[in-house]
């Protein structure tokens, strides 16, 4: 398989230049490939329109082999009674009803094999029945629905064993609404605690919240990052982007700000409280997705008619309240809001420091032509818009008597308006368009003071020899970021089902723009007092810099998918789901521009199913990740060389002359970051009182990851000689020029490439026991085992870079070639539920099993595992290794340092979460939930095992009141 669509003539020639890492291609070569990729897309293109244009009846097609029939009765839990006007569909397929004046609906055509039924109506809690299809007949399910899902005979609080993401049959989790209201979350990154394999924590905003999906921490923590940076976060259908966030100092910064710059976005600006479903998409996820390397989360907020209701929230440290509600107007026509306001303090009682969030979520639905709102498949025009507001502040003030001096905030928020046109009925051909553009606001403030020695620096911005100055001792450092990144998003995409070999098939085709860009000021400070102290003498520090000089990054992406399901013979039945993406990263700031990257991305999953109650699945597939914004435009990197350091006991005599030249770190050649994504899967569902069991093993491994090369250089060090330069004159002297002496002095740039390599590996499982009736009790059991190896091809120089630069005696040094970090965690949960219905109570009890963690790094550290070394012009000569123990190399054979020598691995431990919950005034809901209830607070660390932390017990109150109940005074 390519890797990138790339080519070249074999009349061409191809120049391939080795220095400092670096790679280019002949300007032949790349007309060659722009012409081959401007090829490849007008093919795409050309298969999305032909699929838009194509009709769903001809010659060819065959009606599929009959399916079985699910009906039954809707009755409210209470009373028996049966509903009307209920809406009935099956999880993940376009295909619906309504239930009658008699509460009876019909589902014909409905899938074999483990499904899930929903039922929604205005005033009731959403009611979520598993089952298993047979291949044809006629199978009975009733459903009882209550005001409270606590009064249900079904209530889930997890994520079931054998979910599926609508249209998708990637191994995923989902989380309805019922479930994320039990998880008591404050943001989304509580409710992804449902999800095999990932740690709980207790509810607040204490930090920035990341997901890391199918990948553990490693030593230097790149391995997550990278994960969190590749999980794709779909909002309202919609993909959120952190590409643009630039609030980081860079690799040579000192005040690195806790920002979500460099990984995913920060997952505490989406409330739980707006949350109707969420799907994590764990497996290979169908084309319509792109700029991902992990996963999929495809999050719904609440819309359309929702009973009004207030939600409190509590705990010592965490306080939040949220109204949400939506009516219809006739219909056609719905609105609905959510707002949501959070506070955590990070440390009461010790220090001045909370985080606040406020959101705001409008939405509103039109339908315009044939349906109404009641008929959630409706074959008319709909139009979906959507607006939100959210934002996030954190705030450590100055404490002049404990830590003068210090202080930082982060304020981050955003604003996004969506727009969604769908033309057609779902489980009809139908066509949609999705428009959207967002806007955030980040300011970064941070206060430390710094301490530096007598050192001259110069203030220059631009290349040249200026006289500096002095600034010795301690100093406040105070750094602002300001950015506001952009981001556009377009999406036309035509869906075709029909009936064709045999079977049903869904073809779906789609195209895709973005644009995104940051328009902030920038990084500021006062360039009397730089926030960095390490520059010596050859190195600088990093200049201020505006964040609207930056062009913008334009992508294009065409996909095409298609769903092909058939029932086989002896009650089987097969799933395939296969489809081509095609992603380009332009040249220039729009799309017109011609490619400077392109991925191809095959995607394609199988599901067998041998009897109704078994699934056998596989999955495989290609996914591409564009990097960051400041990874394709970095800051430029100063040196400042020292001339003259004149430093006699008056202020009025000393003399600093400086020269400063400036590299630019752009990497042209710098490209998608690739995933490969492999699974396969067992699910079984045993059909008696909800058992159930779901294990998936996978390997997901992503080349190209951006991390930092090193680029060497050197520079030209002129050494002055000065004139009237006496002790007590009270004046400057003169320098001379031309210079009496220069020397090389060698600089080592830091530039983004795609040296970064991951592979996660891992098994995943879901074990759901049958229910014991007699105690009303049920016990659920999830984990995972994961291991995330990653690698780099980075030079690295040990700690002996400065005294190098400095001292033009020293001729050469050593350098190490690479570096490969390990970190391994396998974690079990296991949930038990006790279920009253009568009494509207549920009680769970959660404990968590680490059950191994490990972190090493596997660089070697004998004296022998240099690689070379680089000479004063910056050179780098390799040594072989059956040569590095030659005398004339004996100043090189040291230890590498930095490396963790012994592996980091904590002792085996757990620790226990318990809540309950009980409907309360006829249709609320009252929650008293405990984290780590017993208190458990790790292990320390011993000469064999590293330590283990766990948060301190955290004791809460949620209450759900509907607005009617308290209008009405009951």
């Amino acid at each position: 398989m390519l890797r990138r669509a790339r080519c070249a003539s074999d009349s061409e020639s191809t120049a391939f230049r080795y220095a400092g890492r670096e790679r280019r291609l002949s300007s032949s070569r790349a007309s060659s490939c722009d012409g081959v990729q401007r090829r490849l897309l007008s093919g795409v293109a050309f298969a999305v329109i032909l699929a838009l244009v194509s009709t769903s009846s001809g010659s060819a097609q065959s009606a599929p082999s009959p399916r079985a029939t699910v009906t039954g009765r809707v009755v409210e839990a209470a009373t028996g009674q049966p509903l009307s006007g209920v809406a009935v569909s099956v999880e993940g397929f376009p295909m619906a009803s309504g239930s009658d004046s008699a509460g009876r609906y019909q589902l014909a055509n409905v899938p074999p094999g483990p499904q899930v039924l929903q039922a929604r109506r205005l005033g009731f809690a959403v009611a979520r029945v598993p089952l298993t299809v047979p291949g044809s007949g006629t199978l009975a399910m009733d459903i009882s629905m209550a005001a409270v899902a606590l009064r249900m005979t079904e209530v889930h609080v997890t994520a079931d064993a054998n979910s599926r993401a609508r249209g998708e049959l990637g191994s995923a989790s989902v989380m309805t609404r019922e479930a994320i209201a039990n998880q008591g979350a404050n943001s989304l990154a509580g409710v992804l605690e449902l999800v095999p394999g990932v740690p709980l924590q207790p509810p607040g905003l204490d930090q920035v919240q990341q997901i890391a999906m199918r990948a553990v921490p490693t030593s230097s923590g790149a391995a997550d990052r990278l994960a969190a940076f590749g999980t794709l976060i779909i909002l309202d259908g919609v993909p959120l982007s952190n590409n643009a966030n630039l609030q980081t100092t860079g690799p040579r910064g000192e005040l690195v700000p806790a920002t979500s710059a460099g990984g995913g976005i920060d997952l505490r600006r989406i409330p739980a409280a707006a949350l109707e479903r969420v799907e994590v998409i764990r497996g290979v996820p169908s084309a319509r997705y792109g700029d991902l390397t992990q996963g999929a989360i495809v999050v719904d907020t609440r819309a359309g008619i929702v009973a009004p209701e207030i939600v409190g929230r509590y705990d010592p440290r965490t306080a939040e309240g949220s109204i949400t509600g939506g009516r219809a107007s006739g219909r056609s026509q719905t609105a609905s809001l959510t707002t949501d306001l959070a506070r955590t303090q990070l440390a009461p009682g010790i220090r001045d420091a909370d985080v606040w969030r406020a959101s705001l979520d409008m939405a509103h639905r039109l339908v315009v032509g044939r349906g109404s709102i009641d008929d959630p498949l409706s074959p008319g025009t709909v139009f979906d818009s959507r607006a939100s507001l959210y934002q996030v502040y954190q705030m450590e003030a100055e404490q002049p008597t404990v830590h003068p001096g210090i202080s930082s905030s982060d304020r981050s928020g955003g604003a996004r308006l969506t727009e969604r046109a769908r033309r057609g009925g779902l489980a009809d051909r139908h066509i949609e368009l999705t428009a959207s553009i967002a806007r955030e606001w980040q300011n970064t403030a941070k206060q430390f003071p710094l301490v530096r020695g007598a050192e001259p620096f110069t203030d220059l911005l631009v290349a040249g020899r200026n006289t500096g100055h002095f600034v010795a001792g301690v100093y406040p450092a105070i750094v602002h970021l300001e950015g506001a990144p952009w981001h556009s998003y377009t999406r036309l995409e035509g869906v075709l089902p029909g009936a064709r070999f045999g079977g049903d098939n869904t073809l779906r085709s789609g195209a895709e723009l973005r644009r995104e860009w940051n328009a902030g000021p920038g990084y500021q400070f006062d360039l009397e007092f730089p926030p960095q102290v390490d520059f010596n003498g050859v190195n600088g520090y990093d200049r201020p810099r505006r964040y609207d000089a930056i062009p913008p990054v334009a992508t294009s992406a065409g996909y095409i998918d298609d769903r092909f399901t058939r029932t086989l013979p002896h009650g089987m039945s097969l799933d395939v789901q296969g489809g081509l993406r095609a992603e380009v990263f332009h040249s220039g700031t729009w799309w017109a521009s011609s490619a400077r990257d392109m991925v191809l991305q095959p995607r394609i999953n199988v599901q067998l199913s041998p009897i109704p109650s078994v699934r056998l699945r596989a999955g495989w597939g290609r996914t591409a990740k564009l990097p960051a914004l400041g990874d394709l435009y970095p800051a430029p990197q100063f040196y400042d060389v020292i001339n003259v350091n004149w430093y006699p006991p008056n202020v009025a005599e000393r003399l600093a002359v400086l020269t400063t030249s400036i590299r630019d770190p752009t990497n042209p050649g710098l490209g998608f970051a690739v995933g490969h994504k492999a699974e396969v899967g067992l699910e079984v569902d045993v059909g008696h009182r909800g058992a159930a069991l779901s294990i998936v093993a996978f390997r997901d491994g992503t080349t190209g990851g951006v991390g930092y090369d090193v680029q060497s250089s050197f520079l030209l060090r002129e050494h002055f000689a000065l004139r009237d330069s006496s002790v007590g004159t009270g004046r400057q002297p003169q320098y001379v020029t031309p210079a009496q002496s220069v020397d090389t002095v060698p600089i080592f740039i830091d530039r983004p490439s795609n040296l970064q390599h991951i592979v996660n590996r891992g098994v995943e499982w879901t074990l759901a026991f049958p229910e014991i009736p007699q105690i009303l009790t049920r016990v659920e059991v999830q984990g995972a085992w994961t291991v995330s190896r990653l690698s780099n091809d980075a030079l690295a120089f040990g700690q002996a870079v400065s005294d190098f630069q400095l001292d033009s005696m020293r001729k050469r040094i050593p350098y190490w070639s690479g570096l490969v970090e390990r970190g391994e965690r396998a974690l079990a949960t296991a949930r038990i539920i006790h279920h009253q219905p009568a009494l509207g109570l549920v009680i769970t009890g959660t404990v968590q099993y680490f059950i191994r963690e490990n972190t090493v790094q596997e660089g070697a550290i004998d004296t022998l595992a240099w690689a070379g070394y680089v000479t004063r012009s910056g050179t780098f000569v390799p040594v072989p290794i059956e040569r590095r123990g030659d005398a004339q190399f004996k100043d090189l054979r040291r230890q590498r340092l930095g490396l963790l020598s012994v592996p980091a691995s904590p002792a085996p431990d757990w620790i226990l979460s318990a809540q309950l919950a009980k409907a309360v005034f006829t249709d609320g809901r009252l929650a008293f939930y405990a984290f780590n209830t017993l208190d458990r607070l790790g292990r320390p660390a011993t000469n064999s095992r590293g330590s283990r932390f766990f948060p301190r017990t955290r004791f809460g109150l949620d209450c759900t009141l509907p607005m009617a109940t308290l209008w009405s005074g009951r």
